[in-house]
C-alpha cells in the first residue's frame, strides 16, 4: 500500500497552512478585531475594560486612576454638559472591541457620565455585546427603553441609562456608547447634588 501523499495535495495543504491564517486575520471580522487589538497594544494604547452597566455616580477620578493606572488620563476643569470636570484618554479597546477614546465627566468628585468612542467597523459587535451585557446584568432580555427618531436606543441599568445608536451608522454619526448616571438623568448632573 502506497502511503505517499500526491504532490498536488501537499502543495494545496502548504498553501492552506500559509494563507489560511492570513485570510482569517484580514478578511473575517473576528480576525480583523484581533489584529486591531494587537496593533493597538503594539502602539501603546491601553484597554479600558469596565462593566459599563455597573458604573455608578459614587466613582471618583482617583478610582479610575487606580484601576487603570496605565491609562494616560488628561483632565481639565470647566463646565461641560454633565458637570464641571472631565478626563479623557486615548484607548486601544473597550472590552475587547477596538476603540479610540474614553471621556469621563465629573461633577465635583462624582462620576456623572462616560463616553466611549469605538471604531465604526465594530458597531454591530458593540451592539451585540451591549445587549448581552444588559441581559446578563438584569436577567431580562435587553429590550431598549425607547428609540428616538435618529435610531438611538436607551437601556436602564443599575445607576443610570446607556445610549447607543441601534441602527446602521451614517457617515455623520459618531460611533459612541454613552452612560449617564441617574443624577444626570434626573437633572442633578452639573450641581453634584
Amino acid at each position: 500500500m502506497n502511503m505517499r501523499l500526491p504532490p498536488l495535495y501537499k502543495t494545496l495543504l502548504m498553501l492552506a497552512l500559509v494563507f489560511g491564517p492570513f485570510f482569517w486575520l484580514m478578511f473575517t471580522q473576528d480576525g480583523m478585531r484581533r489584529t486591531d487589538l494587537v496593533v493597538a497594544t503594539l502602539f501603546g494604547k491601553e484597554p479600558f475594560d469596565v462593566a459599563i452597566d455597573q458604573l455608578h455616580g459614587d466613582l471618583t477620578e482617583q478610582h479610575f486612576r487606580n484601576t487603570f493606572s496605565d491609562l494616560d488620563l488628561q483632565c481639565r476643569q470647566g463646565s461641560n454638559p454633565f458637570g464641571d470636570r472631565l478626563c479623557a484618554a486615548r484607548i486601544g479597546s473597550f472590552n475587547q472591541i477596538p476603540s479610540e477614546s474614553v471621556v469621563l465627566f465629573f461633577s465635583g468628585d462624582a462620576l456623572r457620565a462616560v463616553k466611549v468612542v469605538y471604531r465604526p467597523g465594530y458597531h454591530d459587535l458593540l451592539l451585540r455585546w451591549l445587549k448581552n451585557r444588559v441581559r446578563e446584568a438584569t436577567g431580562a432580555p435587553a429590550v431598549a427603553n425607547q428609540t428616538d427618531p435618529q435610531g438611538v436606543e436607551s437601556w436602564t441599568v443599575d445607576d443610570g441609562v446607556l445610549f447607543a445608536k441601534a441602527t446602521a451608522l451614517e457617515d455623520t454619526d459618531e460611533p459612541a456608547l454613552l452612560w449617564l448616571s441617574n443624577a444626570v438623568v434626573h437633572g442633578r448632573g452639573a450641581s453634584g447634588g
